[in-house]
């Protein structure tokens, strides 16, 4: 793992679509405070490790809930648990949409009504 010598890494989830075009939240954690946290890793694998430390801890907790989907767990218990390994998280509002800047090379099939329509994501 000693390849990686500076750098950082961030990894979130963008959610788009919504009435503020779209939204990421996520984690920016660099190489050396990845590995002050757990020596021989790298910020990914950190901030992956993270996420199923929060959940197993969740489970643990909760042992009668069953099988569940990952968004019907507490996030803000996950979050807890997995926040200290996580670096920086940030949160940041865009107003990029998939039709943006687009046509300027060839015609494409694009619905402009509603701009997160997934074949408007497509580049033939």
């Amino acid at each position: 793992m000693d390849e990686i010598d500076h750098g950082k890494d961030e990894l979130g989830v963008l959610l788009m679509g919504h009435d503020k075009k779209a939204y990421w939240y996520g984690s920016r954690l660099s190489i050396e405070e990845a590995r002050i946290l757990a020596p021989h890793n790298n910020a990914t694998s950190l901030q992956v490790a993270a996420g199923v430390l929060g959940g197993i801890r969740w489970a643990l907790e909760n042992p009668n809930r069953g099988i569940l989907e990952p968004e019907e767990l507490d996030f803000e218990f996950v979050l807890e648990v997995a926040s200290p390994y996580l670096g920086t998280l940030i949160g940041v509002y865009s107003d990029w949409t998939p039709i943006q800047n687009r046509l300027q090379l060839f015609s494409e099939d694009i619905d402009y009504s509603d701009p997160w329509q997934f074949k408007n994501f497509l580049v033939a």
